[in-house]
């Protein structure tokens, strides 16, 4: 999966929103004001090397992905590493898997917004 194609994925999200809050290097995508997805656009600095994203994640599914995947997973510095992940793009983690975790940190965040914030129309997105 290229930055692109995860940045595609990522705008189809009922409600998401591109924002750069940190400059021009780090993309945050947010849903009703809250990040879903970071995604740095240089190839060092935020999060590691390489093309990665950070995503949200319950702390059991973060911890089996840094045991499965130890060279294309590591905590999310310096985001809340029990529940943020830093995923390396080209990896060993496919690009389905890398959608669903996207999927995932999206309807988590989503499901803990006030109803008047959610996105009206919610596609396959959110019923992962």
């Amino acid at each position: 999966m290229t930055r692109d194609e995860l940045i595609a994925h990522a705008m189809e999200c009922p409600g998401a929103v591109e924002d750069y809050p940190f400059g021009d290097e780090l993309l945050t995508v947010k849903v009703g004001g809250k990040v879903f997805a970071w995604i740095p656009l240089t190839e060092v600095g935020w999060f590691g090397h390489g093309i990665r994203v950070a995503l949200k994640a319950r702390p059991e599914v973060v911890a089996d992905l840094r045991h499965v995947y130890p060279s294309d997973v590591r905590g999310a510095r310096p985001l809340a590493e029990r529940y943020w992940v830093a995923i390396c793009l080209g990896g060993k983690i496919g690009d389905g898997e890398v959608r669903e975790l996207l999927d995932s940190s999206y309807t988590a965040v989503v499901s803990r917004l006030p109803r008047r914030l959610r996105p009206p129309a919610l596609s396959s997105h959110a019923r992962s």
